[in-house]
């Protein structure tokens, strides 16, 4: 993309930035331009939509500290356009972290969720998808903790899974007897997929289409491609199927300092905004199913 390269020459030596600046922002806009080619978006189509979900597609990776500086990054390269007349608006000018804690998350209903894990499969990647899903909707993890567990990581005797979260944190998370059968299943799946490939070591429980660990912007794709598929409008991402997971929960009685630490959150009021939803819910229940709330 010139824009980019044109950007970092603009700040370098009309604006005179600092070295590290300057060096900070071309490796926030590189990271931003993978993005884009892997999803053929360019500068000026990107909506305001597309860059709510890469702020969300951010905070999986890095600290709040780092999304809001590439978010700075990335709404004065738009300024720099609107300048030049190449766009009409900063599409992340709206976006800062403290809007995206507050806004209430997208959840899926139990039969969404039901829906989603029904879909039939007929290849490995139909199987290692389903896994990815179901694996997400039932330990709550982050995309990005999903993505880096090894089979070590994985004790099916206590049904659990040694999950390293932010900032090298360790937590336990669970599943569920029926959940474990079809592990395992994936696994010898996984295993012949391997072998075809002609991979004898591999420890990333999930994996690519050539059989290194699945990587990160490939897992967005694939919950795009499912979206697509089933016809859903809503905002469909693998923090949706987290927000799931703690939604229903919640919805079930479980207590938010468990959901918490189910969650990894290190503060309770991070996890207090699944309170909200359930409550949402369960005002929307009542008002469509008792007999005097239409009154």
């Amino acid at each position: 993309m010139d824009q980019i390269n044109e950007f970092i020459e603009y700040i370098a030596k009309i604006r005179a930035l600092s070295e590290n600046t300057v060096k900070s922002y071309s490796t926030d806009l590189a990271e931003w331009r993978r993005y884009m080619r892997d999803r053929n978006l360019d500068p000026v189509s990107f909506t305001k939509e597309d860059a709510a979900l890469y702020a969300e597609y951010m905070q999986e990776i890095f600290s709040e500290r780092s999304v809001l500086r590439k978010l700075t990054a990335l709404s004065t390269f738009y300024r720099y356009l609107q300048k030049k007349g190449d766009v009409a608006c900063d599409p992340f000018s709206s976006i800062s972290m403290r809007q995206k804690a507050r806004r209430l998350p997208s959840v899926l209903t139990e039969e969404e969720v039901q829906e989603l894990l029904s879909v039939e499969r007929h290849s490995f990647q139909d199987e290692r998808d389903h896994m990815l899903f179901l694996f997400i909707y039932n330990t709550g993890c982050r995309v990005s903790e999903a993505l880096s567990v090894d089979l070590k990581d994985i004790d099916y005797t206590r049904r659990r899974i040694l999950i390293k979260g932010k900032g090298d944190k360790e937590r336990f998370v669970f599943f569920s007897p029926s959940t474990s059968k079809e592990m395992k299943a994936y696994t010898e799946v996984r295993t012949d997929y391997l072998r075809q490939l002609g991979i004898i070591e591999q420890e990333a429980f999930f994996i690519g289409d050539k059989g290194g660990r699945l990587p990160f912007s490939s897992a967005h794709i694939i919950f795009d491609k499912y979206r697509a598929l089933l016809g859903w409008q809503k905002e469909f991402t693998p923090h949706t199927l987290r927000h799931s997971f703690a939604t229903h929960l919640m919805d079930r009685g479980a207590d938010i300092r468990l959901v918490q630490e189910l969650l990894g959150h290190e503060s309770i009021s991070t996890t207090q905004i699944y309170t909200h939803v359930s409550r949402g819910r369960l005002k929307k229940v009542y008002e469509e199913t008792h007999p005097h709330a239409k009154e």
